[in-house]
């Protein structure tokens, strides 16, 4: 019996020298690095970062009190585990450009993590993936703030989740408080979709938090193309 051949040819042509392929784990400035349990050099850099009370007051919700051994490995736990979870780094390049603060490699041979970020932060479960959404958040060491990278940064997280994971909406929560990040969310295309009103207690007062999302039609609009 003779079979019948099958058309293995596609229309899609696969430019792999495009862009969002070549420089897919890395930005203008920043290279991102998979957080692992066992990395000692995202361990120590994530360490030094949530040992400083403004950082973590900004990132977390949980009470303000110094961040120990047990404390950090869940953290690290959480990110490894998150559909996607990264060091944020800066390019060879770009660290050389850059004097480093006190407590890095004046020699620019290590690598300079200057924060994390997650999506999906703890993991996504299985039975709920096909709502295609994920949260995110982002933490960066204060000497590296007022830079840009934060901005950058979640732009390259929206272009994977978008463009790679497949992701519908991307959504992320603020402190009423933390009117630097709110600004910055809303210059990079989220949108306020509610308030949830005084549910953060901290320095002995009440706040809101502000929720954000973004669409996978409102980023295609950002970038002016269809993925």
């Amino acid at each position: 019996m003779a079979t019948e051949s099958i058309d293995t040819s596609s229309a899609y042509k696969v430019d792999y020298t495009s862009e969002n392929v070549v420089n897919a784990w890395q930005s203008k400035r920043l290279h991102m690095i998979r957080v692992e349990v066992g990395d000692e050099r995202i361990r120590k850099a994530l360490a030094g970062i949530q040992q400083d009370p403004v950082v973590t007051a900004l990132a977390s919700s949980a009470a303000l009190q110094p961040v120990g051994k047990i404390d950090l490995d869940g953290q690290i736990s959480a990110i490894s585990n998150a559909l996607l979870g990264v060091a944020i780094a800066l390019r060879p390049e770009e660290a050389k450009s850059r004097a480093h603060p006190v407590g890095h490699d004046p020699d620019h041979k290590s690598v300079v993590i200057i924060g994390s970020m997650a999506l999906g932060w703890g993991g996504l479960s299985p039975r709920t993936a096909h709502h295609r959404t994920a949260s995110m958040g982002i933490t960066l060491a204060r000497e590296w703030q007022d830079r840009g990278y934060g901005g950058e940064a979640i732009n390259w997280m929206l272009d994977w989740a978008f463009g790679h994971a497949g992701l519908h909406t991307v959504s992320l929560s603020a402190a009423d408080f933390n009117q630097r990040g709110i600004h910055l969310y809303k210059k990079l295309g989220f949108r306020v979709e509610g308030r949830r009103r005084e549910t953060i207690y901290f320095n002995r007062g009440w706040h809101d938090e502000i929720e954000f999302g973004i669409t996978e039609h409102e980023w295609e609009a950002l970038r002016q193309r269809k993925v």
